[in-house]
């Protein structure tokens, strides 16, 4: 177009591509060890390069029409409702990273027109009662079975403490205990938690191996030394134990499917019902802000005016 040849011969313009930004941005990622994250980009990477062939394009070239086609071959691929937002989320954030980096003009920003926020699926719901929480961590123990052992103990932990997710948990070492506390920074927004251990204690009672450096469950070891490595593993691990998890929640006959982040989810939908603010419950989960602790509890207070609803005759 008129638009891509100007600004690719004008002036003091830079001819960083769209995949130059990628990879550059999927490096810094790999610096900074959110290996979560970094998969989340890479997926879009591939998907886009997939769907195009190529992304040595400039920035330039995705406007609304590049867009919708690009949304249109993603259904195509029988993609779910929330897999595409994630896909064009990426892709926005990259877009306006090459924008504060000066490779594409503020105005060229197709995101104005495109709207990523109708790409949008209601959550499925991730929380389960009290009494069903109980049963869960009265669950009879085969201790045969090291996974469903580990699975139950490590649900019983995120739970007790906070909701801390399975790769925070997999990273605690003897030295995130000070003065019957735990004490980590969350590895995906680094905000510091600090809790009280009050019944997780006896949890990690169970795998003291009274090592000063040992991580405080069997997930990672020394074996364990490059980020692929540690990686692999934890990949391994979670897949195993949300296995676990899935046969014990039937065996319950819960009404979700029971996975590690369930205990995160229920943490804090138990205390939102005893009446705990939500900012407190935003602090305490480590989320950057309230309005992401408001998603795990939307489930819950829709419920509460479902119940509201029927008294109003």
């Amino acid at each position: 177009t008129a638009t891509i040849l100007v600004q690719s011969i004008s002036k003091g313009s830079k001819a960083s591509t769209v995949s130059d930004i990628f990879l550059e941005h999927i490096e810094f990622l790999r610096e900074m060890k959110r290996t979560g994250y970094l998969l989340s980009i890479r997926q879009t990477y591939n998907s886009m390069l997939k769907f195009c062939g190529s992304l040595d394009i400039l920035f330039s070239e995705i406007e609304c029409g590049w867009l919708k086609r690009y949304e249109i071959w993603l259904r195509k691929q029988g993609m779910s409702e929330n897999t595409i937002g994630i896909r064009f989320r990426n892709l926005r954030m990259i877009y306006n990273l090459a924008i504060e980096k000066g490779v594409v003009k503020k105005e060229l920003y197709p995101f104005d027109s495109y709207k990523v926020s109708k790409l949008h699926e209601e959550t499925a719901k991730r929380a389960i009662t009290k009494e069903d929480i109980l049963a869960v961590l009265n669950y009879p123990l085969d201790k045969t079975d090291f996974y469903a052992q580990l699975a139950i103990h490590l649900f019983s932990f995120s739970y007790f403490m906070g909701g801390i997710n399975f790769v925070d948990m997999a990273m605690l070492t003897s030295k995130n205990i000070v003065n019957n506390r735990l004490i980590y920074n969350r590895k995906k927004t680094g905000k510091l938690i600090n809790l009280p251990l009050i019944e997780a204690r006896a949890i990690i009672e169970i795998y003291d191996n009274n090592s000063s450096n040992s991580y405080l469950f069997p997930i990672l070891s020394a074996l364990h030394k490059t980020e692929q490595m540690k990686l692999n593993r934890l990949h391994k691990v979670i897949t195993k134990v949300n296995k676990a998890l899935k046969q014990i929640g039937e065996e319950l006959n819960l009404p979700i499917k029971l996975t590690t982040y369930v205990a995160r989810h229920s943490f804090a939908t138990v205390l939102k019902r005893a009446g705990v603010s939500t900012s407190i419950i935003c602090e305490s989960l480590g989320h950057s802000s309230e309005k992401i602790t408001q998603v795990y509890l939307d489930s819950f207070e829709k419920s509460q005016i479902d119940e509201a609803m029927r008294h109003l005759k």
